[in-house]
């Protein structure tokens, strides 16, 4: 070896040491553990939380209350409609009028 290239002793004199090697992987493996625990944990609030908000929703009846609307309407728009047809169209534009 040459002047001009770094020798290796400063890499086994203690900047990789076995020991911070495996401090680091300790808390790097705690550290993962803790995330997947709160990610699960908050997983399943998320979950719990969407089914009482669901429950709440079927107990109101919110939905029961759109299928009878749509029936009602067409009933009620083709009667009307029967209606404005019968009358002539300057009867309806006299009324608009006054």
């Amino acid at each position: 070896m040459d002047g001009t290239q770094p020798s290796m002793t400063g890499a086994q004199g203690g900047y990789l040491s076995p020991r911070a090697m495996i401090v680091g992987l300790t808390l790097l493996t705690a550290g993962g553990v803790i995330g997947a625990w709160g990610m699960g944990i908050s997983a399943i609030a998320t979950a719990r939380s969407f089914r009482r908000w669901l429950r709440a929703q079927q107990m109101t009846g919110a939905t029961s209350h759109k299928p009878i609307q749509a029936k009602a309407a067409p009933a009620t728009g083709g009667n009307g409609s029967k209606r404005d047809m019968a009358t002539s169209s300057t009867a309806r534009s006299s009324a608009v009028t006054r």
